[in-house]
């Protein structure tokens, strides 16, 4: 191998050692919400890094390096060019490259260890800067709505999963912003029921209210249930 070569594979190398570096990611920040008696916690992990391993990706036309650490985690991203583009963190666990939006561009997902198992962070990919952005008050693993530019989600709210809520979302400036809510309890009390909810900024107006074994109608149950109502019913939360 030529000395260009080698010198080329050596600067690779360090870029993607100072990419990822452990030492330079910012503390990341949990985030709270407001209709969940569920408290997402991500276990702490010891991190070993004496197996690291990387692969060179081809993702919207652009070479990304992915990191892994010991057992096929997933750690961190950068370009071939040395920008990072997600962080290095130790409770990150796959990546996933999907058109969330589907504007036919790839995006980011990223799971991470949780009690939750579809928490995970969300990029999507900016056309115009031809970038990755994060999205803010997005830890759910998002669905569009077709023909919409509207999402929902799902999130386990307790009593081992009898009480529920899903989300319908717009995401706006990059930021996930809530206009309507789901809150479904099926734990036999005696406010058991759905409960749709219109939401204004911190407002919530309840709309409709539907008994519990709705959901019994459906063939995948509450997630049937979920997407029937969203698709049918955005229009009316916009």
């Amino acid at each position: 191998m030529g000395d260009f070569m080698m010198r080329q594979l050596y600067i690779i190398f360090i870029i993607c050692l100072i990419g990822c570096n452990p030492q330079s990611n910012d503390k990341k920040i949990e985030q709270n919400h407001k209709d969940t008696s569920v408290i997402k916690k991500k276990p702490a992990r010891q991190l070993d890094t004496s197996n690291i391993h990387r692969a060179t990706l081809t993702v919207n036309k652009q070479k990304l390096i992915q990191t892994e650490i010991k057992e096929d985690q997933f750690a961190c991203l950068t370009s071939l060019t040395g920008d990072t583009i997600v962080k290095f963190a130790d409770y990150y666990s796959s990546i996933e490259f999907l058109d969330i939006d589907q504007d036919g561009y790839k995006d980011i997902r990223i799971f991470t260890y949780s009690n939750t198992p579809n928490e995970c962070d969300n990029y999507l990919f900016d056309k115009v800067s031809k970038t990755y952005k994060f999205i803010k008050n997005c830890d759910l693993d998002i669905k569009l709505i077709k023909g919409t530019r509207l999402f929902y989600s799902y999130n386990r709210a307790g009593c081992a999963d009898m009480n529920w809520e899903s989300h319908l979302c717009k995401i706006e400036n990059w930021n996930e912003i809530n206009i309507g809510l789901i809150n479904g309890k099926g734990c036999g009390d005696k406010d058991d029921g759905i409960y749709i909810y219109k939401i204004n900024g911190e407002t919530e107006n309840l709309i409709t209210t539907l008994p519990i074994k709705t959901i019994e109608k459906y063939k995948e149950n509450k997630w049937g249930f979920i997407e029937e109502y969203w698709t049918n019913n955005y229009w009316r939360f916009k």
